[in-house]
């Protein structure tokens, strides 16, 4: 039943799919179409059930059953031909050379590696087990996405829209076995959206495909295809943001119009970094309607606002509610104090400090496997510094008690570089100003990517994940440069950089840190309970001894002590196999400003209390209840009523 019930949704997005096809005709349009309008369903179905308590089993079927139903017969009554959509597909294949066959045969590879490890491989990024797929246990757990008490207070105000998604996923096939997909489609969707966005600046059908192929390689997102993160989730939507901006500046209409802003609002409901790189995009396509349009545009761009702030309403009013600011909280200055300027963004803004970042946003992605090398870079970028001024670690522009230094070139998706997408772009900035047909389609777009990397440079402080931070960057750049190398004279020039970019892909694409699809400890030989430590196998044996101790004691509500970076969601994910969907878990004794939400939840008296990283608590007291400790691994405690 569960996992018939996981593809309802899916039938839905192909249903919606057929229907835009027909007013469309071009199914990159419609797929773009279809993907906003399935998640504007799937975030109101969200916020509605979640004022009721009522996220659960049946009534997210229920929803989807409907709005399958409703489809259905819209699909009956304007679909002439169900064929119709494969064969707009199949005749376009039928025009394309070898060697394009060659490079969408590339993607397709690419993909279907990436989505045969987000099959097999559980979630196991870092911060999916500490707040992106814990949070989602939560809703499940009360019914609601409304703020709980919690340790880890990133759970609450961190955008949620990649997870809002999951959580239907999870809740539907009762398990994580499709959480990874969900970045795998925004992958394969940005691909698409990218290669319109190449059409929109003159890109010929190769230039297109080269784009999309550009998109498919770059390493951070091949390694991110098959997680739980939101970097490409929050890069579809980005995608499908500036393209629809094309659109709308050229044609106009309410509905382009509700397009862009619920594109805009769908990203910016994923991650925060969208206010960054979404911004310059804005300016630029509201001057170039009001220029258009004058009166009408001015109703445009209010389109546009409303719906970002519709998709966003629920989000921004439980942050206001807890934290009194709809962005939410981003660090804690004293117990129960908050402030939003904090370590994400800069405390000084100059052109000194501007420089040291853009300098060091580039150069971590020029880490190479020889120290030596990597030493010469490190020193170049400090010499720079001493030019400036100022230290390369500089406080008030780092990321609290990190060091700048350039590492190894990378395989783990946290912080792997894309050297030879920086390169490509260094040279689409030389070349583009001295190709005048180019250059006037391309300026206003060239010159809006520029702005976002500065502001993005000189507004959020230097850390060393920066390359995770600015995979959506990456991929807006990605029609870019595949448009310049269709451009090229040279026919072995185009094949040469292409190929390269194809199969110096692959070592991204098998050999994934946390997730190999080759080797050792690849995901077909490790058990895959055991692969949600790949990010820290140094606990990979504490979280399973603690569940089975916790079955010994015969125990379903759960308490726990957690610190600001514990791992939970193992906890959820390996409890619930062994005791079952109804297992209770709680946060107890949070000191946090959540911890207000107490009061919203019926009292809790857990049997059994595990204590993560403060190893030095042996007793805790919650609701007059005094726990002592019981057992200890390495890394938990179990404290138990005395």
């Amino acid at each position: 039943m569960n996992f018939f019930a996981s593809f309802i949704p899916l039938l839905v997005f192909l249903l919606l799919w057929g229907i835009f096809y027909e007013s469309q005709s071009e199914w990159r349009i419609s797929f773009l179409a279809a993907a906003v309008t399935w998640t504007i369903l799937l975030v109101a179905t969200t916020e509605l059930l979640s004022l009721f308590k009522a996220i659960s089993f049946w009534p997210l079927l229920g929803a989807w059953g409907l709005y399958l139903l409703v489809a259905s017969l819209v699909w009956a009554r304007v679909v002439g031909n169900p064929k119709n959509l494969i064969k707009g597909i199949t005749i376009r294949l039928s025009e394309i050379s070898r060697f394009e066959i060659f490079l969408l045969s590339g993607i397709a590879f690419i993909a279907g590696i990436i989505g045969l490890i987000a099959w097999k491989a559980p979630p196991n990024t870092w911060d999916s087990m500490t707040y992106h797929m814990a949070r989602i246990m939560h809703w499940i757990q009360d019914g609601s996405v409304a703020y709980y008490p919690t340790s880890i207070i990133r759970q609450l105000y961190m955008n949620p829209g990649s997870e809002f998604i999951i959580l239907h996923f999870q809740i539907l096939s009762n398990g994580d076995r499709l959480a990874n997909f969900v970045q795998w489609f925004s992958m394969v969707g940005s691909a698409i959206g990218v290669s319109l966005i190449a059409r929109e600046l003159g890109a010929n059908r190769r230039g297109q495909i080269f784009s999309a192929v550009v998109s498919m390689t770059i390493p951070m997102g091949i390694l991110q295809g098959s997680s739980t993160q939101n970097d490409y989730v929050v890069s579809f939507w980005l995608v499908c943001f500036a393209y629809w901006a094309f659109v709308l500046k050229r044609e106009g209409g309410v509905w382009n119009s509700l397009a862009t802003g619920a594109c805009l609002g769908l990203a910016v409901l994923t991650k925060s970094t969208t206010y960054v790189y979404a911004f310059p995009f804005l300016v630029w396509m509201s001057f170039s309607i009001l220029k258009t349009y004058r009166g009408e545009g001015v109703k445009l761009l209010a389109f546009v606002a409303l719906f970002v702030l519709l998709i966003n309403l629920g989000a921004y009013l439980r942050n206001y509610d807890l934290f009194g600011n709809p962005l939410g909280v981003r660090q804690e200055i004293s117990p129960g104090i908050y402030t939003i300027s904090d370590q994400y963004s800069n405390d000084i803004f100059s052109i000194p400090e501007l420089s040291s970042n853009v300098v060091r946003n580039i150069a971590v992605h020029f880490g190479t496997p020889f120290d030596n090398a990597n030493r010469i870079l490190n020193t170049a970028v400090n010499q720079f510094h001493k030019i400036i001024g100022i230290s390369s670690s500089d406080p008030r522009t780092t990321w609290s008690g990190m060091t700048f230094s350039i590492q190894r070139m990378s395989l783990y998706e946290g912080n792997a570089g894309d050297p030879l997408d920086i390169l490509l772009m260094m040279i689409a900035l030389v070349l583009v100003p001295f190709q005048p047909e180019f250059r006037r389609k391309t300026a206003s777009y060239l010159l809006s990517l520029l702005v976002a990397f500065l502001l993005y440079s000189l507004v959020l402080r230097w850390h060393p994940w920066e390359s995770r931070w600015q995979l959506p960057l990456f991929i807006l750049w990605s029609p870019m440069i595949g448009t310049l190398i269709s451009e090229f004279r040279k026919e072995t020039t185009r094949v040469a950089i292409i190929s390269l970019l194809l199969f110096g892909a692959l070592p991204w694409v098998f050999f994934n840190q946390t997730r190999p699809f080759f080797g050792p400890q690849n995901i077909f030989r490790i058990d895959r309970d055991q692969q949600y430590f790949s990010s820290q196998p140094s606990i990979e044996m504490s979280y399973p001894r603690t569940v089975y101790q916790l079955t010994n004691y015969r125990c379903d509500h759960i308490g726990l002590y957690l610190s600001e970076n514990d791992w939970e969601y193992p906890f959820w994910a390996l409890l619930r196999q062994e005791i079952g969907n109804n297992v209770l878990i709680e946060d107890v004794n949070v000191n946090n400003v959540s911890a207000v939400k107490y009061g919203s939840f019926p009292e809790f008296v857990p049997c059994a209390i595990l204590v993560v990283s403060n190893k030095s608590v042996s007793n805790l007291q919650v609701e007059h209840v005094q726990y002592n400790e019981a057992w200890s691994s390495k890394d938990v405690s179990i404290l138990l009523p005395k």
